[in-house]
């Protein structure tokens, strides 16, 4: 074989669009697209970012069309630790994908990952948004995409939606002559002049 057909088995190219990196910025917040679940596994974690064991199901969809078509955007659902209400909503986010699917669970136990299998490559619309948080060790400003709701497959229409804007304020508490100063009210009446 040659050393020019080691990659696909394709001749390359040269062109810019065969040979420059594709865009992997965050989808805009809002963005709408039809999917197909390219995996779904249930991931337990010793320790989770904030020290904590973490267990959820984790699905990656492959945008279909759209703007975005071949990203991955990753949606994890949270339905065995925490407040009463964030597990409910795991629990109904689950259950709707499952329906959404036409998958049907067995027993009443958490699904294992050998039976969400029938649940790959299955297709629905998700939307799409934006997170942002502080890193709380480094102090860095983090985001990324998140799925916020699914829906059947074209239930939806696609579109692209609109990148959020992030106000940053200052973490520093040091008082300047003008925080200071702002606060001092006018008194034009008490001029001598």
């Amino acid at each position: 074989m040659s050393f020019w057909l080691s990659g696909t088995g394709v001749a390359p190219t040269g062109a810019p669009k065969d040979a420059f990196l594709g865009d992997f910025s965050v989808i805009p917040d809002g963005t709408v697209a039809s999917a197909s679940i390219k995996s779904f596994v249930l991931v337990e974690k010793e320790k989770g970012f904030d020290g904590l064991p973490e267990k959820y199901y984790q699905i990656v969809y492959k945008l279909l069309d759209g703007e975005f078509k071949s990203r991955e955007v990753t949606q994890k659902i949270k339905c065995f630790y925490g407040k009463p209400e964030q597990i409910q909503r795991g629990l109904n986010m689950l259950k709707l994908i499952m329906q959404l699917c036409e998958f049907k669970p067995t027993h009443n136990d958490a699904p294992q990952d050998l039976e969400l299998i029938p649940m790959l490559n299955k297709i629905v619309s998700v939307k799409i948004g934006e997170w942002f948080m502080k890193n709380k060790k480094t102090g860095e400003d983090m985001n990324g995409n998140n799925i916020r709701e699914v829906h059947a497959s074209g239930a939806i229409p696609t579109e692209t939606g609109i990148k959020a804007i992030v106000e940053h304020k200052p973490t520093s508490s040091v008082e300047s002559a003008f925080s200071r100063n702002a606060a001092m009210p006018v008194l034009e009446a008490d001029l001598p002049f």
